[in-house]
């Protein structure tokens, strides 16, 4: 072999080294986004169902307060609620939200309570119906979130793996993605009693 022989076949190693880390860096980004644009939709889901709980508890509040006098307290309890997810939301951060969901449902709590103790309240058809709604999505929302993190358990494992790991720390993705956690009184759900 002469030295153009030579210089042709590590030119040629050379580009195909070169084609396969592009290749690969390709790859590998577009994966990380396809994850994290998972972990952002299955997000904007649990969003989208504390937003249709929230707008239900509003009209179960009416009810409620058609039949008797709501204390102030749960007003209160409400706000801060409503108040504290509206703050995390912007920060983005699942822990914060689910803090701000345990204040809801604290108040919800306490909403029913006055409710049960209110047999004209119990009885109302609105109320009953309402009741319905709220529990079905109690149950939706409990999907949401579980969906929410199987995609970040998958984010996560995929992030620490190796080669995948080398493209996280070059491209500067996060490493870790933060799961939905129940926080302190959210493990509470609502009693739902239609006075049976």
């Amino acid at each position: 072999m002469n030295s153009k022989s030579i210089g042709l076949i590590v030119s040629a190693v050379i580009g195909a080294l070169v084609l396969i880390t592009g290749i690969s860096l390709i790859a590998g980004y577009n994966s990380l986004v396809k994850l994290e644009e998972s972990i952002n939709l299955k997000m904007a889901t649990v969003d989208s169902r504390l937003q249709e709980r929230k707008d239900k508890i509003d009209q179960l509040v009416d009810v409620v307060e058609g039949y008797t006098t709501v204390e102030q307290s749960i007003y209160t309890m409400i706000t801060n609620a409503r108040t504290a997810y509206a703050a995390a939301k912007l920060s983005g951060n699942p822990d914060d939200m689910a803090e701000a969901e345990a204040l809801e449902v604290q108040a919800v709590n306490a909403l029913l309570a006055i409710a049960e103790d209110n047999p004209e309240i119990k009885s109302s058809q609105v109320y009953i119906s309402l009741m319905i709604e709220i529990s079905s999505m109690e149950s939706a929302l409990s999907t949401a979130r579980l969906r929410y993190n199987e995609s970040v358990a998958s984010y996560n494992s995929s992030a620490r793996q190796f080669p995948r790991v080398i493209f996280v720390n070059l491209f500067n993705f996060e490493t870790t993605k933060t799961y939905w956690k129940i926080d302190d009184g959210a493990t509470e759900v609502p009693d739902i009693n239609f006075g049976e």
